[in-house]
């Protein structure tokens, strides 16, 4: 994701279709912003929300399709398919700092559109500023150094395995062995989240009581990093 001069996320796709290519954009932007594949009522209030087409660069057609579409099928047979790279502006404010609704709207059932018989993300193109919003690390590395007691030097981590399977007492268990080895860092796998054979909340009560306790009889504090997305 780059920064842009404009005041709003440009995404650039590359798209096929044996329709106008055009009227496909058309439907792409709108699908992934206030319509859907036909005019819906109540629509016009939310034109300030709408994503609109601003560059079309039509490439070279193909006469064979990149990937087959049902919904064209019905329509008959195609002698050529049109290319071309789009870039459709979507509104700041449709999703604000929310990365997950953004890759939604980006990325999201626009690769279902039967209208196409190929699309591409190429690139994200956002704000002056859009990176500003993201704090990023809490800790950081001179952070993570502190909280961990290690100075300088390497430190030294590792994942839980195998990362699905074990009941928090079976993970609070290697947790110790791995924290009596003088381990810096663990962390949850990210195949792990909260299944139910190991709660995230019993977890972290069971892991945390392993680190807590090795705390107390070394001084040293092991940080860990729970998967809780």
């Amino acid at each position: 994701m780059s920064s842009g001069s404009h005041d709003k996320i440009v995404a650039t796709y590359r798209v096929q279709s044996p329709l106008n290519i055009e009227q496909v954009a058309r439907i792409l932007a709108g699908e992934q912003s206030t319509g859907s594949y036909k005019p819906v009522p109540g629509e016009e209030k939310a034109e300030f929300a709408r994503a609109h087409v601003i560059d079309i660069a039509a490439e070279a057609e193909a006469v064979t399709p990149s990937l087959p579409s049902a919904h064209l099928d019905r329509k008959g047979r195609f002698e050529s398919y049109n290319t071309a790279v789009i870039k459709v502006a979507f509104p700041e404010e449709n999703a604000g700092s929310n990365l997950p609704v953004w890759l939604a709207t980006l990325a999201g059932n626009l690769f279902e559109l039967g209208e196409l018989t190929a699309v591409r993300l190429l690139n994200i193109d956002a704000p002056p500023g859009f990176a500003e919003r993201f704090p990023g690390p809490q800790f950081g590395i001179s952070g993570t150094r502190s909280i961990s007691g290690v100075k300088s030097g390497p430190l030294v981590g590792t994942i839980i395995k195998p990362c699905v399977g074990f009941a928090p007492e079976d993970y609070a268990s290697r947790v110790a062995e791995l924290v009596e080895g003088d381990i810096d860092f663990i962390k949850d796998d990210e195949l792990m989240g909260n299944p139910l054979h190991c709660p995230l909340h019993e977890r972290i009560q069971a892991v945390m009581g392993v680190i807590r306790a090795h705390f107390d009889k070394t001084g040293k504090r092991v940080m860990y990093a729970f998967n809780i997305s």
